[in-house]
């Protein structure tokens, strides 16, 4: 276990990364991306990597680390956050990001459920769709009777991952909910940024303005002609779509615009939804008090 740690979380344009550098100035620090769009190498514009110049003068880690069509999953973050402890051992890391899953794995309170191959997955959809929702509950009961009785039988979604679970484990998942990964840190001073929802939309919409006008388009268009892997997370990169839309000529710069900045602002809202119920062990403040805070503290 590792002394030390501060984790700064938040929705998107919020300025979380904005903080980490600050910090980073005043302490002898790494930056740890905590986004979990941030860790690949392609489309770094759309998803808002820090700038090749940040990146040059800050000692940050696990920005585009991982070369498309490869995919990021939790157990290879931790793992190589791991890494990190034992090369930067007389630094403190700076986990930033607005994944939430990732910054709570760092409580050792998140579930270590192992990758399920999508040939299972595809396999018992392709079941379901046959034999249907009944014949699955039924199923369920017997694998998993203490699970099945938590959730509804129409609950297509939670029945087929529980299935798949259990067929790509050969544990259920009433076992894995009870297993916990290891705690990194003894102590963890935990920010979530926020602000007024007028500022932070406002900021959010000029945001994806700039990037419309400042070479996202062509980013996405060149993303376009090598994509692969329909199922891979990168293709859920907010505004990836719309922007596709705009290239191929479905619609035009405006109601790209409204749509991209409609989709950004919904899910910061989503985000701020997890950090306002999740993140209990974080204190939710300003982005000025977060930074006397964090300052006050280390």
């Amino acid at each position: 276990m590792y002394p030390f740690a501060i984790l700064i979380g938040g929705p998107t344009a919020i300025g979380k990364t904005r903080l980490a550098f600050e910090i980073q100035r005043k302490i002898k620090s790494f930056i740890v991306n905590a986004d979990s769009m941030q860790i690949y190498n392609r489309l770094n514009d759309l998803t808002n990597v820090p700038s090749k110049l940040h990146l040059k003068n800050y000692s940050c880690e696990l920005f585009s680390f991982l070369k498309y069509p490869k995919k990021c999953n939790l157990g290879i973050w931790n793992k190589s956050v791991k890494k990190l402890l034992i090369k930067y051992n007389d630094s403190v890391p700076i986990f930033v990001g607005g994944t939430g899953l990732y910054l709570d794995s760092l409580f050792g309170k998140v579930s270590p459920i192992p990758k399920i191959s999508m040939k299972i997955i595809k396999k018992v959809e392709e079941l379901y769709s046959r034999l249907g929702k009944d014949f699955f509950y039924k199923k369920l009961q017997k694998i998993d009777y203490d699970y099945s009785q938590k959730i509804s039988k129409n609950d297509s979604q939670r029945i087929l991952r529980a299935v798949s679970v259990k067929i790509g484990t050969g544990k259920n998942l009433s076992y894995w909910h009870k297993k916990f990964s290891n705690k990194f840190f003894k102590k963890i001073l935990y920010v979530v940024i926020c602000d007024d929802r007028d500022v932070l939309y406002d900021k959010i919409n000029k945001r994806c303005s700039y990037m419309l006008k400042s070479g996202v388009v062509e980013e996405v268009d060149e993303f376009m002609k090598e994509k692969k892997n329909i199922h891979h997370p990168l293709h859920k990169a907010i505004g990836l779509s719309v922007i596709e839309k705009y290239i191929k000529g479905e619609i035009d710069f405006d109601s790209t615009l409204d749509s991209f900045s409609t989709d950004t602002r919904r899910y910061a809202k989503r985000q701020m939804t997890w950090f306002k119920n999740k993140s209990i062990e974080s204190v939710k403040m300003n982005y000025s008090d977060a930074k006397e805070f964090i300052l006050k503290n280390i």
